[in-house]
């Protein structure tokens, strides 16, 4: 079921345009894109799938056109050619370039506008953010209050090696809810690593530094074989329950991976539909033969291979037509703030239209009060994670929590 949240803030006005012309070739961005100026109370907004559709839209609104933001990157005619074909118009309107390519490419991609003597406004670069974007079309974006920064642990590469190996770094569990039963029908696995000094690390304080270290590979296998020894206490309580884990952009293209997974699972007898996977969106995953083959051989072995975090990454509709993901898990920041932001709500109604386009579930992520709940129920959303229902538990907890959760927990629909 498609269905809008019409909580807004008022929208502020958008200095000197009326009109803009979306340009781009994928239907999620130019939908994020439409939501966020009609926030910003533009009386015109259209939209093209590519440059060719952008000429014509032109050609019959001459003089109707404040605005265009146009990726680089299109099939067909790319947004370079598209340039040289508005100088050739004599576009006078403004010219935004908003684009995954490389800094240094779209700095280059800037350049030429200006030389084409187009009015470019400036440029940035994908993923889209709200602040970004006001930045870039906003003249008096509203000052943020800067959040007090993180405290970075410090930490040799000794202290990571003899945690990893002695077991300071453990799997906690945050569970997953399917809502319309209220059940638990599994959780997600998530890294912590206990530093006295520190408390309790989130693996983005430590995962990068693996990554970048040649530990990724190690740290993966000593944390997925302590869930896979969890698992086995986890299905006496419910043999139904389906624990994910977490695997790093930078394993995937290993074509030894599955034969990796299908050997610790046989040596903990644990079957596969008790274990799903899921990719963090924030890399891209090249569409090689290997990478190809790695989740195509964990999805014909019923694996459940999830891509986590959409809308805050590089991934867009491409990313979900080449591989075979069967879940798409919509990020906590725009769950958390879609009844009060346009542009966060248009989000995740693309994405879910996307999903249901894709025949994959969704989960909505960071669910932390009732009204949330209620509104990705009537959207049709199947499963939630988020603090109302739990915050991530060592496994103690969360066999406990299993136990007691359909005592103690009752969102199931009035």
């Amino acid at each position: 079921m498609r269905a809008s949240v019409r909580h807004f803030k008022i929208g502020q006005s958008m200095p000197d345009y009326n009109s803009v012309l979306i340009v781009d070739d994928d239907p999620i961005q130019i939908a994020i894109l439409t939501a966020y100026f009609s926030g910003l109370n533009l009386k015109t907004i259209l939209g093209a799938k590519n440059s060719v559709a952008a000429l014509e839209i032109l050609a019959n609104h001459p003089d109707n056109i404040d605005l265009i933001v146009s990726d680089i990157q299109m099939p067909g005619m790319d947004g370079i050619e598209f340039m040289r074909y508005l100088k050739a118009i004599k576009y006078t309107g403004g010219l935004a370039i908003i684009s995954g390519v490389k800094a240094n490419l779209l700095d280059h991609a800037a350049r030429l506008a200006t030389l084409h003597e187009l009015r470019l406004i400036g440029s940035i670069s994908k993923p889209l953010n709200k602040s970004n974007l006001d930045k870039l079309f906003l003249k008096s974006p509203t000052p943020s209050v800067d959040a007090p920064p993180a405290i970075q642990p410090k930490f040799t590469g000794s202290d990571f090696v003899s945690a990893m190996r002695n077991g300071n770094i453990a799997p906690f569990y945050q569970p997953k809810i399917d809502v319309v039963s209220g059940r638990a029908i599994g959780a997600e696995a998530l890294a912590r690593w206990l530093l006295p000094e520190y408390g309790t690390i989130s693996p983005d304080k430590f995962v990068p530094f693996a990554e970048e270290n040649g530990f990724i590979e190690e740290l993966t296998f000593i944390i997925f074989e302590k869930v896979l020894s969890d698992i086995g206490a986890l299905v006496r309580v419910d043999p139904n329950l389906k624990i994910a884990f977490n695997l790093s952009p930078r394993l995937i293209n290993n074509v030894r991976l599955p034969e990796q997974i299908f050997s610790r699972l046989n040596s903990w007898n644990v079957e596969s539909k008790s274990v799903s996977f899921e990719i963090t969106e924030n890399s891209i995953l090249d569409i090689d033969p290997a990478t190809l083959e790695v989740l195509s051989r964990l999805r014909i072995y019923d694996f459940d291979v999830a891509i986590d975090d959409f809308g805050t990454g590089s991934a867009n509709i491409h990313t979900l037509k080449d591989f075979p993901y069967s879940e798409l898990k919509i990020d906590k920041s725009f769950i958390s703030t879609m009844t009060t932001d346009r542009f966060s709500n248009e989000t995740v109604l693309a994405a879910i239209a996307l999903a249901r386009e894709r025949d994959m579930q969704i989960v909505a992520e960071g669910v932390e009060d009732r009204n949330t709940l209620d509104i990705i129920r009537e959207m049709g959303i199947e499963y939630a994670q988020g603090f109302y229902f739990g915050k991530p538990m060592t496994t103690e907890e969360f066999r406990n929590y299993l136990i007691s959760q359909q005592d103690s927990l009752d969102i199931s629909a009035a």
